[in-house]
């Protein structure tokens, strides 16, 4: 292994890490710090692929966490009807569109955020945003490859969670109140109008939901809409370990494989990615994966993901999308021999219910084998700087790096 990956290797990522956040700096979904970031990986993918290419396409990065301003407004209107219910000759048709709002809320909160299915992203406006591919040991001709195996990362940064920011563990507790509320309103509004329908009114939910108007309802509201930051010039969050540790390391990847050719699997294509729109709902990979979709399945494609990597210890996700979708556990156990064999300490573990998702995501829903490798310790490093402007490029020590780099190259040795 040692003689493959050298420590300088991860120095490299670290100065690219570096470089990036210093010289370009945070580059929120579809900014154009988003783009110059990806700019910044191609050029140092030319150096050691055999081609590369940009992928544009285009989604609305701002629905994935935007959703939050829009279920506040939906929850003030949705009260509004409710109090026109109480004195009204209308009072069956009032509460219903109080209970369709609240119910519309919950399905965002369900479809958006939990299973991102870009639920309510047709009404915001849809902007650009770029994959960055490159190729090694491609067939001539461009033809169709026997195999390939996809080593990736996000280029994009994260807007700066406020809660998480200025509350630190008490973002846990906002969240608490933004999920209790989406859930309450939904139940009180629909026990306050099937009373109505049966024809014995609920004195009890409604002065409960009145009290929660005058108490509940202004706080959640206030978490919803100051939850994110607007992303304004690329945002304040740097992303160096969420996640352009991740693009440094398949960089590096790619300048090892330069070095060692040796390292591709016969029959191999190997495609170094770089994604943008993570942080908008994995909406680079989804777009990378649907366009790719009948090559990788025919070439019995294997996605190997890197995810916030800050500590030497690695964790191997048997799930995604808040823990609601299986990896492939095969190639799960893959990549935790691959560790083992590195010598790499490990956990192999579900994905965090919460977390959203990371990149390995589409492939894993759309039948391709894949898994994130993740080194975050959660939650002491997520409340230190997670989705916060203290996540600089002094937060990714080189060993976490290096433990990555041998990882994915034992991964190699091992892939038959």
């Amino acid at each position: 292994m040692v003689e493959f990956v050298k420590e300088e290797d991860a120095r490299y990522a670290h100065e690219f890490i570096k470089a990036v956040c210093t010289e370009i700096g945070p580059g929120s979904p579809c900014s154009p710090q988003e783009r110059q970031r990806a700019m910044r990986a191609k050029e140092e993918m030319e150096k050691t692929a055999d081609s590369v290419h940009v992928e544009d396409f285009k989604c609305a990065p701002g629905a994935y966490v935007g959703w939050f301003k829009l279920g506040a407004l939906c929850a003030v209107v949705a009260e509004v009807f409710f109090y026109l219910s109480l004195n009204s000759p209308h009072a069956i048709l009032h509460s219903a569109i109080a209970f369709g709002l609240s119910v519309f809320i919950f399905l965002i909160l369900i479809f958006e955020f939990i299973l991102p299915y870009e639920f309510v992203d047709f009404l915001f406006p849809k902007r650009t945003s770029c994959n960055v591919v490159g190729r090694i040991g491609a067939p001539p001709g461009g033809g169709q490859p026997k195999r390939i195996i996809i080593f990736s990362g996000h280029h994009d940064s994260a807007l700066q969670f406020r809660w998480l920011q200025y509350l630190k563990w008490g973002y846990y507790v906002a969240e608490a109140c933004l999920m209790l509320g989406v859930v309450m309103l939904a139940a009180l509004l629909a026990i306050h109008l099937f009373a109505l329908l049966a024809g014995a009114p609920a004195d009890w939910a409604v002065s409960f939901n009145i009290t929660l108007s005058y108490t509940l309802l202004p706080v959640v509201v206030f978490f919803a809409v100051f939850f994110a930051e607007s992303g304004k010039n690329g945002g304040k969050v740097p992303g160096a370990s969420d996640n352009l540790a991740a693009v440094a390391i398949v960089l590096a990847i790619g300048r090892i494989l330069k070095r060692h050719p040796e390292l591709v699997p016969a029959g191999t294509e190997i495609r170094l990615v770089s994604f943008g729109c993570e942080e908008a709902g994995e909406r680079g990979s989804t777009a990378f994966a649907k366009r790719h979709l009948a090559e990788l399945r025919s070439a019995d494609a294997n996605v190997l993901n890197f995810e916030s990597i800050c500590r030497p210890h690695m964790s191997i996700f048997t799930s995604d999308r808040n823990g609601t979708l299986r990896n492939d556990p095969g190639f799960v156990a893959t990549i935790a021999d691959a560790a083992r064999a590195a010598g790499v300490p490990h956990t192999v573990r579900p994905f965090y219910f919460g977390g959203g998702g990371t990149d390995a995501l589409p492939f894993s829903a759309m039948g391709i084998k894949a898994t994130s490798l993740f080194s975050m310790k959660v939650p002491h490093q997520m409340i230190e700087f997670y989705h916060q402007t203290h996540d600089n490029y002094d937060k990714v020590p080189v060993e976490a790096l290096y433990n990555a780099l041998k990882v994915a190259v034992a991964f190699l040795l091992g892939y038959g």
